[in-house]
């Protein structure tokens, strides 16, 4: 992927004539060489408002060219109106050209731009068909005849989607690119990470079009980890919801699910498998044995008649007393289980309280540990019982000093109190899981509970009942034992679905694992590694041939999270004298432009830099940089330059350097033959 930049014509149309110009680019170094104020500047604007970029400069959509070709052109101290005004520019992608036209001033929409797909302005024998382009309008980047949707596939860009501030997600526009590739003089010269267009509210903008520019995978790495969360995160909630199902119908029959994790696993059914164990008798048995045991229990009274109530009268009176003295006992057991489980909710909050203290005591000693790495001694004391001095021990004491033992060092301390944290949360933990068995235990209680009154009320109304009536206990027994057989089975059933669903949930999160460790840990591929570390390399060179004296060069690094120069984590612009600040910005920049002919990104040979000598850089500094631009013919690539810098010194800096040099001597928009 590339752009070059073939031939530019610029056409006013005045009540005197045609003014304009035409310029015909070459690869490698080109220098567009003209006094201040000759129109350099507009050369390189209208090449950008050709583009439909202004954008990148401003989101008012005024036209950003000065006066000469949208109100007044002055030549030879004389000033005529501009009636109309066009700019035309040839492009390649390095296989095929294109020519643009956009109107500047005159009847047609600036926001129209005509293209024809080939070379019109360095063959203007050639005839081809036009089509007509939208521009700076919605949908210029995304739809058919969208200009930027066109441009982004003849330079080969297929644009990424990013997330904004508003929480969607929009292109990555061609303007929040090409700060990368374009200084215009005003302002792009005043701060290398401020000259993107914030107006666009994308998240993080600078990054995701350096990323983007050098093709780095760390977007596709953050947004597969974004992803993988949610995954994760929804696998999690899916596998929590079943967990809470399976417990809620257990929980119907008086049961609970031992084995059963809390939490996704990769394998399933795991080693110790899952299993419903029911409240029996004081105790815990599994589910099958409990329905086994109720159907004996049924078989035996189905064996046996339905007795009536007058032969049966003395045993059922027995038979009340027995559940009276069960429900007491019970409901005494009750009471000590809600004594228990209070105790435990205590010890739960108590250890709870214990681990908060034992945080910010953690807290406060790691501030004192930072301090004391970064040599504070404020917390020396006299009293403390230890000479600041020479460290040996003192009283303040008349009598003898009993042997005292060293305090512990705050390293110490804080190794000890995260030993302190991990016992107490285990214990936490402990405690938490008995507390769920006592809970569980008390659901139990509370059922026998309800079952024992049920009993003593079935047998109170066979006490009731007529004489010669069948015993309404006995009958009502059997359809509770029946009921409850078929209500457990059913449970067991459902529950056995249930934990059936887990195992493709368990592949799912094997799958999400094993998709997350394949990523790199932090948010760099190697290949992104290796890119910014070349990129490191030959910025630091440059900055030795600029002869960069601000700052010891080796400290100043490519961030691997900004991706910009960082001297000791901070940005640059504040540590630099304005003429090695611009130095900076020739090192990154055509660092970017160097870093793109060993490793495959997405720069497109292009660097168009108007007045790169700012603030009075030395002679020998600009010389090295001309001479390592001029380095871009070799790889096919483009660094244009718009300068006035007198004459005699441009060519003796251009001199056995390979060039191409275009020079004006009076205004460069003048009357057209």
């Amino acid at each position: 992927m590339s752009l070059q930049i073939r031939y530019l014509r610029i056409r006013v149309f005045t009540p005197a004539g045609l003014f304009g110009v035409d310029i015909p680019f070459r690869e490698g170094l080109f220098v567009l060489h003209a006094d201040n104020t000759s129109g350099k500047s507009t050369c390189l604007q209208s090449i950008i408002y050709a583009l439909g970029l202004e954008g990148m400069i401003s989101p008012q959509h005024n036209i950003p060219l000065p006066s000469v070709v949208t109100d007044l052109l002055e030549y030879q101290n004389v000033r005529y109106p501009v009636l109309e005004s066009e700019v035309l520019l040839e492009v390649s992608n390095g296989s095929k050209n294109i020519t643009i036209r956009r109107q500047i001033k005159g009847n047609q929409n600036i926001h129209l731009i005509t293209v024809w797909e080939d070379a019109i302005l360095s063959q203007p024998n050639i005839s081809c068909l036009s089509t007509d382009y939208f521009v700076r309008r919605s949908g210029s980047a995304s739809r058919e005849r969208g200009f930027h949707h066109f441009l982004a596939e003849f330079i080969g860009w297929q644009l990424p989607t990013v997330p904004t501030y508003d929480e969607t997600e929009i292109t990555l526009y061609i303007e929040t690119i090409f700060p990368f590739l374009f200084v215009e003089q005003k302002h792009g010269w005043s701060n290398l990470r401020n000259r993107f267009p914030t107006y666009f509210r994308i998240k993080d903008l600078n990054k995701r079009a350096f990323e983007f520019i050098f093709n780095l995978d760390a977007q596709e790495i953050a947004t597969q980890k974004v992803l993988l969360k949610q995954q994760e995160a929804n696998l999690k909630s899916h596998w929590s919801n079943k967990v809470s199902e399976c417990n809620r119908l257990a929980a119907s029959i008086n049961a609970t699910i031992d084995n059963l994790p809390s939490q996704p696993i990769s394998i399933w059914p795991p080693t110790i498998q899952p299993a419903v164990l029911v409240s029996y008798a004081n105790d815990w048995i599994s589910i099958g044995q409990a329905i086994l045991d109720f159907e004996q229990q049924l078989a035996s009274l189905e064996a046996q008649e339905i007795p009536v109530v007058n032969e049966i009268s003395e045993i059922v009176n027995e038979q009340l007393e027995q559940k009276n003295i069960e429900k007491l006992n019970i409901e005494m057991q009750l009471r000590i289980k809600f004594e228990e489980i209070e105790n435990s909710t205590i010890s739960v909050d108590s250890l709870q309280s214990r681990i908060f203290s034992l945080e910010e005591e953690l807290s406060k000693h790691k501030d004192l540990q930072t301090l004391s790495n970064l040599g504070s001694v404020t917390d020396l004391q006299v009293n403390s019982g230890t000479c600041p001095t020479c460290h040996q021990h003192i009283s303040d004491s008349l009598i003898a000093p009993q042997e005292v033992s060293n305090p512990m060092t705050i390293d110490q301390n804080v190794e000890f109190i995260e030993e302190q944290l991990k016992i107490f949360k285990a214990m936490r933990q402990s405690e938490m899981q008995t507390l769920e068995i006592k809970r569980r235990q008390l659901n139990a209680i509370n059922s026998r509970v309800a079952d024992i009154r049920e009993e003593i009320r079935s047998l109170k109304t066979t006490l009731t009942s007529p004489n010669n009536s069948p015993s309404y206990f006995a009958i009502e027994e059997r359809i509770r034992l029946k009921d409850k057989i078929r209500h457990t089975k059913s449970v067991r059933e459902q529950i056995d679905v249930l934990l059936g669903s887990f195992e493709p949930l368990s592949d799912d999160w094997n799958e999400v694992q094993e998709m997350i460790r394949r990523l790199p840990k932090g948010i760099l591929s190697n290949e992104d590694t290796a890119k910014i570390r070349d990129l490191e390399v030959c910025f630091q060179q440059q900055l030795t041939e600029y002869n960069f004296s601000s700052l010891n060069i080796s400290e100043v690094k490519i961030s691997n999270t900004s991706y910009f120069p960082e001297y000791e984590g901070f940005d640059l612009r504040f540590d630099l004298s304005a003429s090695d600040y611009i130095r900076i910005f020739w090192a990154y920049l055509l660092g970017l432009l160097e870093v793109s002919r060993s490793h495959q990104t997405n720069h497109l040979g292009l660097l168009i830099l108007d007045e790169p000598r700012q603030q009075s850089a030395r002679e020998t500094s600009i010389e090295a940089f001309l001479r390592r631009a001029s380095n871009s013919l070799q790889y096919n690539q483009q660094v244009i330059i718009a300068t006035s810098e007198s004459r005699d010194v441009l060519e003796a800096h251009l001199e056995n350097i390979p060039h191409t040099l275009r020079q004006f001597d009076e205004r460069i928009i003048a009357p057209i033959e």
